[in-house]
């Protein structure tokens, strides 16, 4: 592909209208064709995640406009995404993301000392195993997953294939070789399967990154490991530098929201539906008038729950057996209007704050953080498959 861009793929909506995949190489772009005005313009494929957003363009008489909705494009952006991965590299870069993505998701974090487990950090309390070698003989463990666990799951989790026996075999590679990561794909491809490739094929192709701003990323991962290209005539540096292979870790800044949500997902998977979200004007008289009694409050910083910092009052129902959290932003979000509340059984949220912790002192801020954090990604995953469906390799879906 020349430094100018090619139009790979293309689909009439009209006969005003067409929309197509643009690249030079790196992260696609999405190119809405007024065929009327023969003009383009180049847009992040994000752009269609907001399906009741709206599309005005000139239509062919003067004065004349012509309106769409982005979710009728449903159709066509899956088609130009379909013929973008068959006639590029994609399908190679794709499944090379989905195994860094994987081994990030799965690698466990090292613990050496039982005060290790019991005071264990945010990045570590994100992750879904830790490889425990707090025994006498330190460098013998066990893989502990951090995650409840169905029937099926824990059948194949066996206290056997857990072992931790050499210094060197304590990580992921080493949780792979057991074989559990498959089968656990196998028993629940919509929890272990499907939301990896979706996150890998989003973070490729431009989408948002559960909401964030990815693209820098993106780029950097269709460079990964392949060479500088150079004008004609222009003589190639000696030796011929490969860039930096990227390898994915989900601790890392451009990672770490999307990667920690992927994680949220999975580890409250079989309860997230009872997670409820909505936005009122005042959290805190709705939830008077539902019978909920204020028990405290609790300020929330920046980058937690959004794009500012959230005072939370803490509400519960006893009747009714549930837990509500009224989150007040502090300043002007873009996030939504008004006050955002989550609702969700007592119960429930018990066995949340009991699953975020390995021992350890349970805590409403991570809990709180990770269940709105798991609702906000299954919301973008769910609306992504329709797009990319095609093109990931889902089972069941």
């Amino acid at each position: 592909m020349d430094e100018q861009g090619k139009i790979i793929s293309s689909c009439d909506i009209d006969e005003n209208l067409a929309l197509q995949i643009w690249t030079r190489g790196k992260t696609p772009r999405l190119s809405i064709f007024n065929k009327n005005k023969n003009q383009r313009k180049l847009i992040h494929i994000a752009w269609v995640e907001k399906r009741d957003r709206t599309l005005a363009i000139n239509g062919r008489n003067r004065g004349e406009t012509v309106s769409y909705v982005v979710q009728d494009f449903e159709e066509a952006i899956r088609k130009i995404l379909t013929s973008y991965a068959a006639n590029t590299n994609y399908k190679v870069k794709f499944f090379t993301v989905v195994v860094d993505l994987e081994k990030a998701l799965h690698r466990p974090e090292l613990v050496m000392s039982a005060s290790d487990i019991a005071m264990m950090s945010e990045d570590k309390r994100s992750s879904l195993w830790v490889a425990d070698c707090s025994g006498e003989n330190k460098p013998l463990g066990v893989f502990k997953p951090f995650f409840p666990l169905s029937d099926s799951e824990a059948a194949v989790i066996t206290p056997d294939k857990l072992k931790i026996t050499s210094q060197t075999e304590r990580g992921v590679e080493a949780l792979i070789k057991t074989g559990i990561i498959n089968d656990l794909k196998k028993i629940n491809p919509e929890r272990w399967h499907n939301p990896i490739r979706i996150t890998a094929a989003a973070m490729l192709l431009g989408f948002s990154y559960c909401g964030g701003d990815g693209s820098k990323m993106a780029d950097t991962l269709w460079t990964s490991g392949e060479k500088p290209k150079t004008a004609l005539n222009t003589p190639i540096p000696v030796p011929a530098m490969k860039a930096p292979v990227k390898k994915l870790n989900l601790h890392e800044p451009g990672l770490m929201r999307l990667g920690h949500k992927l994680a949220a997902y999975i580890r409250h998977y079989y309860y997230i539906d009872d997670v409820m979200i909505d936005y009122v004007s005042e959290s805190e008289k709705v939830l008077h008038e539902k019978g909920y009694d204020r028990q405290r409050r609790v300020d929330f910083n920046t980058g937690s729950l959004g794009d500012v910092p959230y005072r939370v009052t803490f509400f519960e129902n006893e009747s009714e057996g549930m837990t509500a959290f009224g989150c007040v932003p502090r300043m002007q979000t873009a996030r939504h209007k008004g006050d955002m509340l989550i609702i969700v059984p007592t119960e429930i949220y018990k066995k949340a704050l009991a699953n975020n912790t390995m021992g350890g002192v349970e805590d409403d801020f991570f809990t709180i953080t990770r269940l709105l954090w798991a609702k906000q990604f299954k919301d973008w995953y769910k609306n992504l498959i329709p797009y990319l469906k095609n093109i990931t390799g889902l089972i069941n879906a």
